[in-house]
């Protein structure tokens, strides 16, 4: 991300204010008649962008006020803009500045910390002036779009798991003194996906509210205000008379997901339109000459009414070609729409792999334009053999700065020319594969359901030294695979020499070994690299210089068995560091999820744990394996079967 400069700032916010001077008369909105079209290429930067759509209600409004109005928009999206690069400021300075103290032989820490204290001060007040000038100049223009989110799973599209812009939590606070279970949201089924959080929300009434949504496997949304006691905004259900989630009974693997299955991925949110995409599975009546139905259906819903945008939804469908010129066809049926949605590229992009591994199924990647839910490419992993399931235990895809797509596949025929399972790819914005690795043992991968996929890619930020565009793979086998995104190597037959790094977190040698490995996305902060393994500890390294530590430098005390641990990260930028996981081992599928936080710049310390508190207070809801915690405003998300548990400093 380009840096502004600070004084560019002041220059911005002043403009800002100004424009609020003298209130424009025409009014701007999002909502569906004047279309929800994408301009941001990834939702972390897209939150910064408050333009409405500016547009001359009728013939008889005034050039100028038009054109004024125009400009107020305007000058609210480049002041809010400026949050989110002053943010990226205090990570970027203290990386500088560790550099810096290597080179001149000054003591490292020392400067590292000097810096990040002068970035997130800095950082701080300017993103402060910038998000109250946007406010301002939003709400005279009618704008109903947030100001700032977390609007796709693990917070951006490089999947770092991190939010730098907390400031009410940190390692002094979170303890069972200070911290606990604050609110209890009610839902009607288990939430697989990972709570969404926008703040400024513009409601009809012209109120703005913090709203965080909750989708559930009996397919429905829900958006509740946590600064009104959990009030609920409003609920949209995809359901009607004869249209139900589908039983997990009815699908081939009646064990992985239950009792229902209906909204499994994460949605993602489009705060420039106001709009968030979700993927509801339904089963529905059967017509008079077949059984019946099961659809798989991408809706765009308004996130301040739940009402569906026009055009929406739309079915999920897909074909690829074979190499014998037939054709493959996706099932909705055979198929579970489990990694989280990524929006880029102006593109939602719906992954796809199976309920467990009972054949035939493939991997899918299907494409729909965010404008008018129009598919406009897909993917197949495996168009001439079978298997190659995108799961990435619920973790999204990602998206490169030129927009370029990545993800895992799992156990599958693999050939290197069409047929990728056990692989990570690099696609081009169209799902053209332009790039890919396999580890030298994919076939012993695949024989023994060592699903290379079982996680998600992680995009590392730019690095020094000669590979400066890292990504990481991981999964059952236990390995940390670091590799160029601008190369991954394809493949080998004795070994990975030819990928950056291959770093052992918990090597999974067994046979069979489907609950063993890595099932999260590694997560990033501050030159921290977190994950943690089945019947491991929480494992932190560090990365310098395009290379990762070759052993952990922290690992927690206390270890996970299946299903582990998902890893997010909130911290005041370089500061402040606290790291959260929800603990579902030994409690899934009938006991209470475990909160538990760590001092990220140190995990040997735990911080909070919910089963700490005194007579019970933190206990949260039933536990759901691979769920991740949203951390937003103070507050922590936990999803749980019945229940968001909201966490937060105690009265």
């Amino acid at each position: 991300m380009r840096r502004r400069p600070r004084v560019q700032a002041c220059l911005l916010v002043a403009t800002a204010l100004s424009s609020c001077a003298a209130p424009p008369t025409t009014t701007a909105t999002t909502s569906a008649d004047s279309g929800h079209a994408r301009d941001a290429a990834h939702p972390q930067d897209a939150h910064a962008t408050l333009d409405a759509r500016a547009r001359r209600p009728d013939a008889s409004a005034t050039d100028g006020r038009a054109d004024a109005h125009a400009d107020a928009v305007s000058d609210a999206r480049d002041a809010s803009t400026h949050v989110t690069d002053a943010r990226a400021e205090v990570s970027v300075d203290a990386a500088d500045a560790r550099a810096i103290s290597a080179d001149s032989g000054r003591d490292a820490p020392d400067a590292a910390r000097d810096a990040a204290r002068d970035a997130t001060r800095d950082a701080t007040r300017d993103a402060t002036l910038a998000t109250d000038a946007g406010d301002a100049v939003a709400d005279d223009a009618g704008v109903t779009v947030p100001v700032w989110g977390v609007f796709t799973s693990r917070n951006d599209t490089s999947r770092t798991g991190q939010n730098i812009v907390e400031t009410a939590l940190t390692p002094a606070n979170v303890n069972t003194s200070q911290f606990g279970k604050v609110l209890s949201l009610p839902v009607d089924g288990y939430v697989y996906a990972q709570p969404l959080f926008a703040s400024g929300v513009r409601l009809a009434d012209g109120t703005r509210h913090d709203v965080v949504y909750a989708a559930t496997e009996n397919d429905s949304v829900y958006a509740f205000d946590p600064d009104a006691k959990g009030k609920l905004l409003w609920k949209k259900s995809f359901l009607a008379p004869g249209v139900t989630a589908i039983p997990a009974a009815d699908t081939v693997d009646p064990f992985d997901l239950q009792p229902l299955i209906g909204i499994t991925g994460t949605p993602v949110i489009d705060p420039t339109s106001a709009t968030l995409y979700v993927v509801a599975a339904t089963k529905e009546p059967p017509s008079q000459m077949t059984g019946p139905s099961y659809v798989q259906r991408l809706h765009a819903i308004d996130i301040t009414t739940g009402d569906e945008r026009a055009g929406s939804p739309t079915l999920i469908t897909a074909s690829a070609a074979t190499s014998s010129a037939t054709t493959v066809t996706f099932d909705p049926f055979a198929h579970l729409q489990r990694p989280a949605l990524l929006l880029a590229n102006g593109i939602v992009y719906v992954a796809l792999g199976s309920h467990g591994d009972v054949d035939p199924y493939h991997g899918w990647i299907v494409g729909y334009d965010a404008h008018t839910l129009a598919k406009v490419a897909s993917f197949c992993t495996t168009p001439d053999a079978m298997e190659g399931s995108f799961w990435q235990s619920g973790d999204g895809l990602a998206a490169d700065d030129q927009g370029n797509v990545y993800g895992e596949t799992a156990n599958g025929t693999f050939d290197g020319v069409t047929d990728f399972g056990d692989s990570a790819l690099k696609l081009s914005p169209a799902l053209a594969l332009l790039d890919w690795f396999s580890p030298y043992n994919q076939a012993e991968l695949t024989l023994n359901d060592l699903d290379f996929g079982s996680a998600g890619p992680l995009l590392l930020p730019d690095q020094t030294g000669v590979h400066p565009h890292l990504a990481i793979a991981s999964g059952k086998p236990g390995l940390l695979y670091v590799l160029d995104r601008d190369g991954l190597g394809h493949a080998r037959p004795t070994d990975d020499g030819q990928i950056v790094q291959t770093v052992p977190v918990d090597p999974n040698t067994s046979v069979m070994g489907q609950e063993l490995g890595i099932f999260t996305t590694p997560a990033y902060w501050n030159g921290n690299v977190y994950v943690a393994p089945v019947n491991g500890s929480l494992t932190q390294y560090t990365v310098s210089g395009g290379l990762l530590s070759a052993v952990p430098v922290n690992q927690s005390p206390r270890t996970f068995s299946f299903p582990p641990p998902h890893v997010s990260i909130s911290a005041n930028g370089a500061t402040d560091g606290v790291a959260w996981i929800i603990q579902g081992d030994g409690s899934y599928p009938v006991n209470p999820a475990v909160l538990r936080a760590y001092k990220a710049s140190d995990v040997t310390v735990e911080l909070y744990g919910s089963d700490l508190a005194p007579a019970g207070r933190d206990t949260a809801g039933a536990a759901v394996k691979f769920t991740t915690p949203t951390i937003a405003n103070g507050r922590v998300y936990v999803p749980t079967q019945t229940e968001i548990s909201v966490y937060g400093l105690l009265p």
